[in-house]
């Protein structure tokens, strides 16, 4: 899109009553897909400066998991990825997680939000514990 493209685009927004605003908010979130989401979530821990199991500082680049960047640590010679001792750790569907975090925002139960995500019942159940 152009600069004056966008310009005039904004000025649109601008005029728009609440209400559209909302709508078109909700398509807007509704357009993040699986890959978006786990380049969010990378993006938020990308300051990794220390190695979680032994605290060293020497890291370096070990190849990619479950489209995660993984790092090996120099001192403990241990491989580890952002999410290493945290409580999304180990968990799979990454690219739902955001659709997952909505249902949860809109108070659904667990079996409505594991119906609106397309995943099990019982892995609503974990997710919302870990979430």
């Amino acid at each position: 899109m152009k600069a004056t493209e966008f310009k005039t685009w904004m000025e649109a927004f601008n005029r728009m009553s609440r209400g559209q605003r909302d709508t078109l908010r909700e398509q807007l979130q509704g357009k993040v897909t699986g890959d978006e989401g786990v380049k969010l979530i990378e993006q938020s821990l990308a300051d990794v400066s220390a190695c979680p199991h032994c605290g060293g500082t020497e890291l370096y680049r070990w190849g990619n998991s479950c489209d995660l960047q993984r790092y090996r640590c120099r001192h403990c010679q241990r491989t580890f990825n952002t999410l290493t001792y945290t409580p999304l750790a180990r968990l799979r569907h990454k690219g739902k997680w955001l659709n997952y975090e909505r249902a949860m925002v809109q108070a659904l139960s667990i079996r409505q939000a594991a119906a609106s995500c397309g995943i099990a019942k019982n892995t609503s159940f974990k997710w919302r514990h870990r979430f």
